[in-house]
């Protein structure tokens, strides 16, 4: 079985060309290959109600605000989605990134995780970046993010690590139905729906 550490991070790369205009587009992208059902479907599911939807269920651990948590998280190979609504951020939309297994940085003098983002606002697309630079410095060094883990269900059975390789050697690789292995390893399923190959 692929680490699932390292398949979080290959697959938010790949998804990142096609999904980065829209935080919870995003986000849910990322999140497809690794839960059965799909998460955070239907209608007015912004990053508001994705916040509000992983605050009250119990499939999530809430891991508050505490930065050096969310960095353990998903360097354990959890799936870590740090998140705020946008009354939190006195905008008119939440926020949401894609948590991934890298040792935090400095900011200020604040160890933050470092994560993938989509966004409406382009500066704050990034790509395995601190969350400082997509929530905002001054969010991030006053711990005001929120951040939620989940052990991953399942594992593509094609390894993003290998997708993503692929993808830089300018491979296509279709990506429909793409067929996911519980991680129990018990059963196998596929996705119900199509997505186009992602570029990297």
């Amino acid at each position: 079985m692929a680490d699932a550490r390292d398949e979080i991070l290959a697959e938010c790369a790949l998804a990142f060309s096609a999904n980065s205009d829209d935080c919870n587009k995003y986000v849910k992208a990322v999140a497809g290959p690794f839960f059965d059902p799909d998460l955070f479907t239907g209608p007015g599911m912004n990053a508001d109600a994705i916040v509000g939807q992983l605050r009250a269920s119990a499939d999530w651990t809430a891991l508050g605000t505490d930065h050096t948590q969310a960095i353990a998280g998903a360097k354990a190979g959890k799936f870590v989605i740090a998140g705020m609504t946008s009354a939190e951020l006195n905008s008119t939309n939440g926020h949401l990134a894609v948590v991934v297994g890298d040792d935090g940085q400095l900011s200020g003098s604040v160890l933050v995780p470092i994560c993938y983002a989509g966004s409406l606002n382009a500066a704050a697309r990034v790509q395995r970046k601190r969350v400082s630079e997509t929530f905002g410095a001054q969010v991030a060094r006053d711990k005001k993010i929120s951040y939620f883990s989940r052990d991953a269900q399942t594992m593509p059975a094609m390894a993003a690590l290998s997708r993503l390789v692929d993808a830089l050697r300018g491979v296509k690789v279709p990506t429909t139905e793409m067929s996911r292995v519980f991680v129990n390893g018990k059963s196998k399923g596929k996705k119900a729906r199509t997505k186009p190959a992602s570029k990297v």
